[in-house]
């Protein structure tokens, strides 16, 4: 009984290997932005495209003590040990 408790659960799906075009592909910029700038993807996505290569593109939150601030700042913090180019906006300027 023990040891069917300890086997690790098999999902009743199988996740395969993406296709080679998405293993090949080179991704120049990443943006994280609110859903709510999703409207004006035409503005953030102009200041993401002259980042440098391998450019990170932040929009930060109005407010400083919600839990998505201190995610976002370990995220940039994650990215700029890993070599990317980090570049935080406040919400108010996209």
């Amino acid at each position: 009984m023990l040891a069917n408790y300890m086997r690790p659960q098999s999902f009743p799906y199988h996740i395969g290997k993406p296709p080679r075009a998405i293993r090949n592909a080179k991704l120049d910029n990443i943006a994280l932005v609110p859903a709510s700038l999703l409207s004006r993807k035409d503005k953030y996505q102009t200041i993401a495209n002259n980042l440098p290569g391998r450019g990170v593109l932040i929009c930060e939150t109005t407010n400083k003590k919600e839990r998505i601030t201190h995610v976002l700042e370990r995220v940039a913090t994650y990215f700029r040990q890993r070599g990317h180019f980090v570049r935080t906006l406040p919400y108010t300027l996209i």
